[in-house]
């Protein structure tokens, strides 16, 4: 029988990873089986703060930053209020949608910027090489989809589109200082199809343990050993 805990409570992570093995997904909520992980590098994280604390400082002089230039972000401006913002960063206090069902949504942003009375997610990346669109799209479609829906949940109507912006390596100066290629990558956002991955989400974790998904290494490393259903 299923031992979800309710009310159920989703990310826009544990939402990729319904996407990429519902098996995996199930086990993880329901059966508490996360799959391994190994030691998560510090450079990431210590990225996301620096480019955070740089953005806020054109934030306080209420200008876009120069890697925000260019046709696609004309009228566009960061978002304001620096102590809304502080609090959607950190994942305790981030947005949240609610469903009918009871199920919630909820997850951290990293930035926002606004046009006229429209939202716009806005979210950093670092690469070890430059990315492309189809990529972008594959990997962050949903959890800027995600944004979007938490935004529109919070009386904060999105204008259809989010931006990602990557920073990755390009060559190193003196001094240690390392030069960084920057590309703002759009992509256009959808908040019913965020309503629909939840809607799948939710009847999944309802029902029985799904079958073996044969495309997944975790699965396969999984099914050597005996897991109660």
């Amino acid at each position: 029988m299923t031992q979800i805990k309710f009310p159920i409570k989703l990310s826009p992570s544990a939402l990729n990873l319904f996407l990429d093995c519902p098996r995996c997904f199930w086990l993880e909520k329901v059966k508490g089986i996360k799959r391994p992980r190994g030691i998560f590098p510090s450079l990431p994280g210590g990225m996301d703060r620096i480019i955070k604390t740089y953005f806020d400082t054109f934030r306080a002089k209420s200008e876009l930053p120069p890697e925000l230039k260019g046709p696609e972000f004309v009228g566009v401006k960061l978002f304001s209020d620096q102590v809304q913002l502080n609090r959607w960063r950190e994942w305790r206090t981030g947005l949240e949608f609610k469903d009918e069902d009871g199920s919630s949504l909820s997850g951290a942003l990293d930035d926002l910027l606004v046009k006229e009375d429209r939202y716009i997610p806005f979210d950093y990346k670092t690469k070890g090489s430059p990315t492309t669109q189809e990529d972008a799209t594959k990997y962050y479609q949903n959890q800027l989809d995600c944004y979007a829906l938490m935004l529109e949940a919070n009386q904060m109507k999105p204008l259809g589109h989010a931006f990602l912006l990557y920073f990755s390596p390009k060559l190193m100066n003196s001094g240690g200082n390392v030069a960084f290629e920057v590309q703002a990558i759009k992509i256009q956002i959808n908040t019913d199809r965020a309503r629909e991955t939840i809607k799948q989400a939710v009847q999944l974790l309802m029902g029985t343990r799904p079958l073996l998904n044969s495309a997944c290494e975790y699965c396969s490393f999984l099914s050597k050993f005996a897991i109660p259903q």
